[in-house]
């Protein structure tokens, strides 16, 4: 019995819920993509109801996929319909409706890296420039200074130890991804702000600080990365409406902010500790009022037109 794919689309997802016990969320996923594809596939044999032996080739699948580009959908929408495609085409190789994995040769569309979220330049000056009144804005003050600073992930400033900090060389060693270690330059700002910090530490916790961590908590004990969050989220909720407001946003802004400054690429990777140079070049986005300037202040004729021209 030579089964349409419409009617083996209703086999599969009730193979799912019976014999996989598929969750409900996992059904709606499979079946909205599924009903879909068959939409299109109705489509595409000019107005025909296609059998499972149409599909042998693939070539329906990739005019799929085709189509759903043109009609606008992301890449990441467009992986999650073929894997539920993908799954389809196994259930029918496993139970023998086609010869074999009509998906196998075609391949998967790789996820657009998402251009990273930052803080504007005058957004970073009010964050830094917040009031210290207190020992725990002495620290919050530090930490947000290294992090916009130096561009080091979070991870790496909680595990930040005495003697990381070269004060004199304005310098700190910091232990990165796979425990490789760099050495990051440090503004004098920061340097200040942590030499302030150091001044009031012990007096943040009424028990004995740990005697190597250089950031604390108030129990005295390393300041983890969940606190380092909270603590950066609302210093950017004070001064921009981005989406993302963790320590990530202020490495996103370190780095975008020397680019638009002129700084070489290379460089900025050096500084981010980033293995590749296509993993820094998410950052050589450029605000379209920051090309404007650029634009405006470098080409001859783009100033004010003369009277009569």
């Amino acid at each position: 019995m030579n089964l349409t794919v419409r009617e083996l689309t209703d086999s599969f997802l009730d193979y799912l819920r019976k014999e996989k016990n598929a969750s409900e969320k996992t059904l709606v996923t499979y079946e909205q993509s599924l009903r879909e594809f068959n939409n299109f596939l109705f489509e595409y044999s000019g107005g025909k109801e296609l059998s499972a032996d149409s599909l042998s080739e693939g070539d329906s699948v990739h005019a799929f996929l085709v189509e759903l580009d043109k009609r606008g959908n992301d890449r990441r929408t467009v992986r999650k319909k073929l894997s539920s495609i993908r799954s389809f085409a196994k259930y029918l190789t496993k139970f023998e409706y086609v010869p074999r994995d009509f998906t196998g040769y075609i391949s998967t569309p790789k996820a657009r890296k998402p251009i990273p979220v930052f803080v504007e330049e005058d957004g970073i000056d009010k964050m830094l420039n917040m009031p210290v009144e207190s020992p725990l804005d002495r620290r919050d003050k530090a930490i947000l200074e290294l992090l916009y600073g130096t561009g080091m992930r979070v991870s790496e400033l909680c595990g930040l130890n005495f003697g990381d900090v070269d004060f004199d060389g304005r310098v700190v060693t910091v232990l990165g991804k796979r425990r490789k270690q760099r050495i990051i330059p440090v503004i004098g700002r920061a340097v200040e702000a942590v030499r302030d910090y150091l001044k009031i530490r012990e007096s943040l916790s009424d028990r004995a600080p740990d005697d190597k961590a250089l950031f604390i908590s108030s129990n005295g004990k390393r300041i983890i990365p969940a606190s380092v969050y909270k603590v950066v989220a609302k210093r950017i909720s004070e001064v921009s409406s981005v989406e993302r407001k963790g320590p990530h946003t202020l490495r996103h802004s370190f780095a975008t902010h020397l680019l638009n400054h002129g700084a070489d690429l290379e460089a900025v990777r050096q500084l981010l500790g980033h293995e590749s140079l296509s993993t820094t070049q998410v950052y050589t986005h450029l605000s379209v009022e920051q090309l404007k300037k650029v634009y405006k202040n470098a080409h001859p004729r783009a100033g004010t037109p003369k009277p009569g021209i």
